[in-house]
């Protein structure tokens, strides 16, 4: 096993990230991410204060992914289809198992004030905002009416997002994700 000062890093937290992702917090063991990391446990102290600490990190962590995803400057529908279209793709396949790391822990960690739920919570409002931010852009390019309720609208795709996601975890009929999306994206005249 590698000695502290002998690891990358980002490399480290991107491997606990799959970890706590696939177990959640409390299902991942220190012996865990000792195996995924290939550092010993007093590295992994040394190097990341705690296991709460290492988990918010890769929470970070998969939010920066996350935001890569998000929109930049082309045809907002555009944008919203392909979205979409990248959930259900992935939902539909064996290898995607895990949901989203974001709503995993929301729902892990319930209603109790911790900083990995209030992270969650900020990471999942990112995604609404996000999509408040692309139906602005096209209602501003005329591609969505002005007398659209753009709060409205960001709650419907927030919540068919983040349902393709989970609903994928045990679910991996295409038809039925795509369902999911098409329903969300109906008043925006976009099917996937």
């Amino acid at each position: 096993m590698a000695r502290a000062s002998d690891f990358d890093r980002d490399e480290v937290i991107l491997k606990a990230m799959e970890v706590f992702w696939e177990k959640g917090f409390h299902g991942t063991s220190m012996s865990d991410l000792m195996e995924a990391t290939d550092l010993h446990k007093g590295s992994l102290y040394n190097a990341f204060e705690s296991k709460e600490n290492l988990f918010l990190l890769a929470l970070e962590k998969y939010g920066d992914v996350s935001k890569s995803n998000f929109y930049k400057d082309e045809c907002p529908m555009l944008y919203l289809k392909k979205f979409f279209q990248r959930l259900v793709k992935q939902g539909s396949t064996d290898k995607n198992y895990k949901g989203c790391l974001v709503m995993n822990t929301c729902l892990e960690f319930g209603q109790d004030k911790s900083k990995a739920q209030k992270l969650s919570k900020v990471l999942y409002e990112r995604v609404g905002d996000n999509f408040l931010r692309t139906l602005t852009i096209a209602q501003e390019r005329e591609k969505l009416e002005k007398k659209a309720n753009l709060n409205d609208l960001r709650e419907r795709l927030l919540v068919a997002a983040f349902s393709i996601r989970e609903i994928s975890k045990f679910q991996k009929d295409k038809v039925i994700l795509k369902n999911i999306a098409n329903n969300a994206l109906e008043p925006l005249g976009i099917r996937v």
